[in-house]
């Protein structure tokens, strides 16, 4: 319902896995959440104990370690193939970038890049020279699950 009342909305999470207690069927209902909900990005961690938490002083750390690497394993690779989804419906539309700088990676060719950040946080890349801090109008022709590419157009429509 909010993507469908705010069609710029981008839903980012942090997910612990392998927290004191979890099941399979706890782990199971975190991936169709994460399914349901399509995060464009999540930051993902395996649960360790962290000295002063109530965690550390009241709950066993029982999940075994293995698995705990196994389904962190499978959340990132869940979460990658959403957010290269979520971007891929990007493609073709124009947005708005505040320049960072000169990319650290050129083009194939060679060429220089830059980059900048949408309002939704998305790292956007661009051959076009810009200044840092300008604000510039990018048309989206491909995409990764971590980036979107495109061209910069001097006249954009929003």
């Amino acid at each position: 319902k909010l993507r469908t009342a705010l069609p710029d909305l981008a839903l980012t999470t942090d997910i612990i896995t392998g927290f004191c207690g979890e099941t399979d069927a706890d782990f199971r209902q975190t991936c169709g959440l994460m399914e349901e909900i399509r995060y464009d990005s999540a930051f993902m961690f395996k649960y360790s104990e962290r000295e002063g938490t109530y965690a550390h002083k009241k709950l066993p750390d029982d999940v075994p370690e293995a698995v705990k690497g196994e389904r962190l394993q499978h959340i990132i690779a869940l979460q990658e193939g959403i957010s290269r989804q979520v971007n891929q419906q990007q493609v073709g539309r124009t947005v708005e970038v505040l320049v960072e700088g000169l990319s650290k990676r050129p083009a194939p060719d060679g060429q220089p890049r830059y980059y900048g950040r949408t309002p939704q946080g998305k790292t956007a890349i661009f051959p076009q020279p810009a200044a840092s801090n300008e604000l510039v109008s990018i048309r989206i022709a491909d995409t990764t699950s971590h980036t979107l590419f495109g061209d910069r157009i001097d006249d954009a429509v929003y």
